[in-house]
């Protein structure tokens, strides 16, 4: 074994020597580029993520490298040279995988967790990007090891576009909460009046959905591409305003066009009761009839007077001097 040592000193000095250069040189280069990025005046925060995500994958690369080219120089049978050099050429498309991955992670989370809005988006994103990077590693490391990969290519292809079609309306839903979300057309807390009617405050915002809470107290849920396909009037965040009465302004911006004339006697009997602050309840145990009654009586009036909700229907009976009683109505147990 000695005389081995002795006659093959230089056959191993050789691979010994390539790899620690090359090791010393990957010190080098990361403290150089360290030094270069810390040297940059913009405080952009990406540079951050990458000099804390890539100090020990930098290193380890040139490791790998060296490690390479001093099997390539040592005096080991072409075998070997090619079983090792594929080992360490997946080693690296791991180790590539896991960084890249962790990279976009954070700048997801991020550029995406600034806003509270859209933090399950952020998760689903999250994960369809690693699955991809995976995805894709995966393919690499099969190519390094000579593995077919034509027809996981196809099948891959294939599981995509049938994923594509059978979820084509989330994928609407994501498209559409990007755009609300980036667009700052809404935010969550401001008070807006959709193309059908309804007016609300909107009360969380999903990668698939907007919720709107009405004036009477209702939870109105539209999925996140019909919301961008309507009319959308924004009124911006009400809570910078005191007092209810202005409030009322915000929500009636729009005068009444009907006539106060074509409303039937009934509805005029449920309209002047809605001005003096009736409930549903209220209203049907005043005229005898049935709460479902007094919500058709309330929509036609609505309807009729070109009307968004009760609280305008409310001032419009006030103003017009509908309003015959001095006190509310008589209120059921």
């Amino acid at each position: 074994m000695t005389s081995w040592l002795v006659n093959h000193w230089f056959d191993m000095f050789v691979p010994l020597l390539a790899f620690s250069a090359i090791a010393v040189i990957g010190l080098w280069a990361r403290w150089f580029v360290h030094k270069i990025l810390k040297k940059q005046k913009q405080s952009w925060v990406g540079k951050t993520f990458v000099i804390e995500t890539m100090w020990h994958p930098f290193f380890q690369w040139f490791l790998l490298l060296g490690a390479f080219v001093a099997i390539e120089v040592s005096i080991v049978s072409p075998n070997i040279k090619r079983v090792v050099g594929e080992g360490l050429a997946s080693l690296f498309a791991l180790s590539l995988i896991w960084s890249t991955i962790s990279l976009s992670e954070r700048f997801i989370r991020f550029y995406l967790g600034k806003n509270k809005a859209v933090q399950s988006l952020t998760s689903v994103v999250t994960n369809t990007v690693r699955i991809i990077i995976i995805i894709t590693g995966i393919l690499v490391i099969l190519q390094i090891w000579g593995a077919p990969t034509l027809p996981i290519v196809i099948i891959l292809s294939a599981c995509v576009l049938i994923i594509g079609l059978a979820f084509r309306t989330a994928f609407d839903n994501v498209l559409a909460g990007f755009e609300i979300v980036y667009g700052e057309h809404i935010k969550l807390g401001h008070l807006i009046k959709l193309g059908s009617g309804e007016t609300g405050l909107v009360k969380q915002i999903s990668w698939t959905r907007t919720k709107i809470q009405t004036s009477e107290g209702n939870l109105v849920i539209i999925p996140n591409y019909k919301l961008m396909a309507t009319t959308i009037v924004n009124f911006g965040a009400p809570d910078v305003i005191n007092k209810a009465n202005d409030v009322q302004k915000v929500l009636y911006t729009s005068e009444p066009t009907g006539a106060v004339e074509i409303l039937s006697e009934r509805e005029r009997e449920v309209l002047s009761l809605i001005g003096i602050g009736a409930t549903n309840r209220e209203i049907a145990f005043k005229l005898i009839i049935s709460e479902h009654t007094v919500k058709s009586h309330l929509r036609s009036i609505l309807i009729k007077l070109n009307m968004s909700n009760r609280q305008q229907a409310a001032v419009y009976a006030e103003r017009l001097g509908l309003i015959v009683e001095a006190g509310g109505p008589k209120t059921g147990s």
